[in-house]
């Protein structure tokens, strides 16, 4: 079974920006005491030597009992993301000579990622004297209803995209973003209206592939491409049409010299997702004698290669 690839940092980027505006809102929905979440500020880090990288490390702001907080937001299938968060809380409490307890969340925005992600038990083994039991604090964000996500903290409007299906209709989501948009204005202070906007459209943006870039600017009516995040989405989107630009190539080339492709042919061309591949089989469409001839080198692409 081939492994879904790896999107962009684009998530992690805008979550960052949630965090130093409104990380103890986060903390919140983890469990954490409202008295103690605002005792934090918080940086993304990436800790010497291993290179082992938490989205966001939490940092007491005054001495205190409170050991740091680290946290992933994840946006994408990874079997390791508990494993590497572990490393990083250990690496990261040695490095720095933190001895007091501390948090480890990992924010997921959909089930299908908690359930790709291995336990901890399946490498240290499981039992009551296991140190991996029950120490990371999880959340699904589609197992929220939007009313149980602001229970938490009415700052987390920023997250309620993650609470309706991928597949929701555009005109719902199109009322909801305006409603969305009016919340964090009540609710975030003038200073910071801006960035929580830019942190709303891209996480709509990440939920709602069907949305196209501008769609997503007419709807809360201002610029993501002045965020790093937004620059990056709207490259994938661009990458996107390219890549469906030579699909449709290769097939109108294929179709016009051979007449009817067949089904299974057209979707496994259509499954091809690396430009280069493409680019050779629009070559091969235009230069091979007959259809069997090109399938052997679509086969080619398609197949993994040999260990």
């Amino acid at each position: 079974m081939k492994k879904p690839k790896k999107t962009t940092r684009g998530t992690d980027e805008t979550f960052l920006k949630l965090m130093t505006i409104s990380g103890s809102s986060v903390l919140k929905l983890l469990g954490v005491p409202a008295e103690t979440a605002d005792q934090y500020e918080f940086r993304a880090v990436t800790l010497k030597e291993k290179r082992i990288e938490p989205d966001v490390e939490g940092i007491p702001i005054l001495k205190s009992e409170q050991g740091p907080v680290f946290i992933e937001f994840q946006a994408y299938w990874d079997p390791f993301i508990r494993y590497r968060l572990a490393a990083a809380v250990f690496h990261g409490c040695a490095q720095q000579k933190y001895k007091s307890r501390a948090i480890a969340g990992i924010i997921y925005t959909d089930s299908q990622y908690k359930t790709a992600a291995l336990s901890l038990s399946t490498a240290l083994g499981e039992g009551e004297n296991c140190l991996a039991t029950d120490c990371i604090k999880e959340i699904v964000l589609t197992d929220y209803t939007e009313e149980k996500l602001l229970s938490a903290d009415p700052k987390l409007i920023v997250l309620a995209p993650f609470t309706l299906p991928t597949e929701t209709d555009k005109a719902l989501v199109l009322e909801k973003s305006k409603e969305w948009c009016h919340q964090v204005g009540q609710v975030f202070d003038c200073s910071q209206q801006q960035e929580a906007l830019d942190i709303l459209g891209l996480f709509v943006l990440n939920r709602f592939r069907k949305f196209k870039y501008e769609e997503v600017i007419a709807m809360l009516n201002f610029d993501l491409m002045e965020t790093v995040a937004g620059q990056q989405l709207h490259d994938m989107g661009h990458e996107k049409g390219l890549l469906e630009s030579v699909r449709e190539d290769v097939l109108e080339i294929l179709e016009e010299r051979f007449g009817i492709v067949p089904n299974d042919m057209n979707q496994q061309i259509r499954a091809i997702s690396q430009r280069e591949y493409l680019k050779q089989l629009l070559k091969q469409a235009i230069r091979c004698p007959d259809l069997d001839r090109f399938n052997e080198m679509l086969l080619k692409a398609v197949s993994p290669p040999k260990q």
